[in-house]
């Protein structure tokens, strides 16, 4: 019998002054609950509860103590097909920032009373990482990591590993900030007939094909090279300091070494057939801003499709006046 997947992860958040912040960053869509002491009893013994928060989308997100208390944290999966990877911290008033450790699901019978949400409780001991030596080189150093670990989870697509539609969002606003005006390249690709894929032999082979796809890239592109997983079947590549011609070579060898990958399940007997990608590319000396050159690569990767798909289209001034 297949394990259930918990119901929800609980952070003990201890003490917290009033206007403390406690940010979450998560790897998907969930809920997230700051309650009380006594409200979080209450939602342990699946009883009605109050709480400050709710549904959230975009992570990192960041919920306000109200008040002095005993609080707790509950990430959960209500209405959700799984619950995410997270991580918390909390930034006291006067910007001291310390970690939290995740604490398992308190039972409920062994908690003590709290009060309702906003009442002030009897003093508590601080929690371990908010005590003396708080700025120490140690303690700023795990504060550091924290940080990173946030990003991390924040800016990872789950199934590929390689960076998400928010880092590439973020990359590309970079490359048209103020400053840079050194060369760069949108390649957008697009794998071909994927719907085929999941259609004719599930949506595992469908997403072991993403993992192909991905794993190509990875090994193709140099570590300068930003590559990420903007949603679907789509990928990118942002590729800094590096002529037109330099940029096609990089795109077709990613196309080409996808194209020759044979995709087998040896041990079933399956072969699956070839994979391959159409490509579409827009020069930052094309394009206005981050939208402009998305929508010019878009318009080549289309360019490419309508070709005949698998294979690569520069976005031009021909293709300009056809758009």
């Amino acid at each position: 019998m297949t394990p259930q997947t918990p119901r929800y992860k609980h952070y003990d958040l201890g003490r917290q002054p009033a206007g403390t912040v406690v940010e979450v960053a998560l790897s998907s869509i969930n809920n997230v609950r700051l309650m009380d002491e006594r409200n979080y009893r209450l939602y342990a013994s699946s009883q009605a509860y109050r709480f400050l928060g709710g549904l959230t989308v975009k992570t990192p997100t960041k919920l306000i103590v109200p008040a002095n208390g005993q609080w707790h944290l509950v990430v959960d999966r209500e209405g959700l097909p799984k619950l995410a990877n997270s991580n918390v911290r909390t930034i006291q008033p006067g910007h001291k920032q310390f970690r939290v450790q995740e604490a398992d699901a308190v039972d409920p019978q062994k908690t003590r009373a709290g009060s309702e949400i906003g009442a002030p409780e009897q003093p508590a001991s601080e929690p371990a990482s908010a005590t003396n030596g708080e700025h120490s080189p140690a303690v700023m150093g795990e504060i550091l990591k924290e940080l990173h670990q946030y990003k991390r989870i924040a800016n990872t697509d789950a199934l590929t590993g390689l960076s998400n539609r928010r880092a590439f969002d973020e990359k590309l606003a970079s490359v048209f900030a103020t400053g840079q005006p050194h060369m760069a390249a949108l390649v957008i690709s697009d794998v071909d007939h994927f719907k085929k894929f999941n259609d004719t032999y599930g949506h595992l082979v469908g997403d072991k094909v993403l993992t192909i796809v991905a794993e190509i890239l990875h090994r193709h592109a140099r570590e300068d090279i930003f590559v990420a997983r903007a949603g679907g079947e789509e990928f990118v590549m942002v590729i800094e300091g590096r002529d037109p011609a330099d940029v096609l070579r990089i795109a077709e060898s990613v196309r080409t070494a996808l194209e020759q990958t044979p995709f087998r399940d040896e041990e079933a007997g399956a072969d699956y057939g070839s994979i391959t990608i159409s490509v579409g590319i827009c020069m930052k000396a094309d394009a206005t801003d981050a939208k402009d050159i998305y929508s010019k690569a878009d318009s080549a990767l289309y360019a490419s499709k309508k070709g005949g798909r698998n294979r690569c289209t520069i976005f031009d001034a021909d293709l300009q006046a056809a758009s």
